[in-house]
């Protein structure tokens, strides 16, 4: 054999020996196999990427065969599997952010509607106690507006609850210094007054025997005693206030008798009431 001869069938024999060793392909398959890998795939859907690496490690083997196009071919399949296996990872993720979501929107509502439920309960609760409240207050009223009314001329005008005290029940004749049983009848018209929670007016009623002049600056005197008096039992100095005297005449009963000549009388008028009432009666109670 001569040189060149020699030549041809050392290449020759270093061709028969050589193997393949990648392709483009191949080497696409392996990347996106790594990638899914870290990626949804592998925790939504194990059994299909295990598919896929099956088909990869057949493009793997094909390398042996030296046959690139079944290599590539092989590693086409693997990439059609792991893209397939990515997609139904991701769908399988998002499905399962979705049910999160709902979950936790369906636990906000049932919070949302509990809250609700609640705020319904205590504002029910807080309207039954009040309730229960205003009904005692009313019987308050009505208990002190009774006692009021055993001794007194009681009237629910347009003006507002007047409270008639003849003179002869408070002072002495000519005098403004309250006599002892006047102030158990004041002390019990200070109790309808702190009950009631309205602004009212002391007023004198002038005696119509005598001087005119003399007799209305003494009502105005007596008007600022019967003021302080219940100041003192109690009623709050913004709820009560001396009035002029004579701008309401008392009842007929009152101003026609001989003792409201002499001695005249008071008025204490109450502020119309919400519900147009003096208390739990809205009837004039004579005495």
């Amino acid at each position: 054999m001569n040189r060149r001869g020699g030549i041809v069938l050392a290449v020759t024999l270093a061709a028969g020996c050589s193997h393949l060793q990648r392709t483009d392909r191949l080497d696409e398959a392996r990347a996106a196999y790594e990638k899914a890998r870290e990626g949804p795939a592998a925790g939504s859907s194990p059994a299909d990427l295990a598919t896929a690496k099956k088909f990869l490690d057949l493009a793997q083997a094909g390398l042996d065969t030296n046959d690139p196009k079944l290599v590539d071919d092989r590693a086409t399949v693997a990439l059609l599997k792991i893209e397939a296996a990515e997609a139904l990872g991701r769908t399988r993720a998002l499905a399962a952010e979705r049910d999160r979501t709902l979950q936790a929107l369906s636990i906000d509502r049932q919070q949302l509607l509990d809250q609700a439920q609640q705020r319904l309960a205590e504002a029910q609760l807080e309207l039954e106690r009040e309730r229960v409240a205003r009904d005692a207050a009313e019987a308050r009223l009505g208990v002190a507006r009774e006692a009021v009314a055993r001794e007194t001329q009681i009237r629910d005008l347009p003006q507002g609850t007047v409270i008639t005290l003849p003179g002869g029940q408070l002072f002495e004749p000519g005098r403004a210094d309250l006599l002892p049983a006047a102030r158990e009848r004041l002390a019990r018209v200070a109790e309808f007054l702190k009950t009631a929670r309205r602004s009212a007016r002391v007023e004198g009623q002038p005696g119509t025997r005598g001087s005119r002049a003399v007799a209305r600056a003494l009502s105005g005197k007596r008007a600022e005693r019967i003021r302080d008096f219940l100041i003192g039992e109690g009623v709050t100095s913004d709820q009560i206030r001396a009035a002029p005297p004579a701008r309401h005449p008392p009842p007929v009963a009152v101003a026609s008798s001989p003792e409201f000549a002499a001695n005249g009388a008071v008025n204490i008028i109450l502020e119309p009431s919400a519900t147009g009432t003096g208390g739990s009666s809205p009837r004039s109670t004579p005495r």
